[in-house]
């Protein structure tokens, strides 16, 4: 084996090698390639992951704002609700003084006109008694009178009878 032999043994060797290392250029070139279509696959979807979830986020923040607006409104109309319900309560409060007042007037003034009506009575009693003695007294003189009147009578028809036999 000769110089050239040898050099053909290394020439071989140096194209398998390079052979070999173009063959794995390709592998790794074709594995990049697949790394860098999944990097942009994966590029585009966080894009898209981001691109969602900033949708989601001003959706959430659409509803939140809604929500937010019609809960004031049931807040509103929940103050107008208690504020009625404190202002009629606050009149009841009143009414019911006032209700409470009358009824102790009217009851005092029931007090002070049975007390009249009592005195009243007594009054009426005492001269009812007084009328009672009273009538009592001039049945009794009366009857005194025309007990008199009758002795006078018979005395007046003996004294005719006595006059005219005499």
């Amino acid at each position: 084996m000769g110089f050239k032999a040898e050099g053909y043994l290394l020439g071989e060797k140096y194209r398998e090698r390079l052979v070999s290392k173009v063959k794995d250029y390709e592998k790794a070139k074709a594995t990049f390639a697949e790394e860098k279509a999944k990097f942009e696959s994966d590029k585009k979807s966080e894009e898209w992951g981001r691109e969602g979830l900033r949708g989601k986020s001003r959706a959430a923040e659409e509803l939140l704002s809604k929500e937010r607006a019609k809960w004031k409104e049931v807040c509103k109309k929940d103050n107008q609700r208690m504020y009625a319900a404190r202002n009629k309560i606050t009149d009841l409060e009143a009414q019911i003084t006032t209700l409470t007042k009358k009824v102790e007037d009217a009851e005092a003034y029931k007090e002070r006109v049975e007390a009249e009506l009592q005195a009243q009575v007594s009054s009426r009693d005492k001269d009812l008694h007084a009328r009672d003695v009273e009538i009592a007294k001039l049945k009794r003189r009366l009857r005194e009178q025309t007990d008199k009147s009758e002795s006078l009578k018979i005395d007046l028809q003996a004294e005719r009878v006595k006059a005219a036999t005499a």
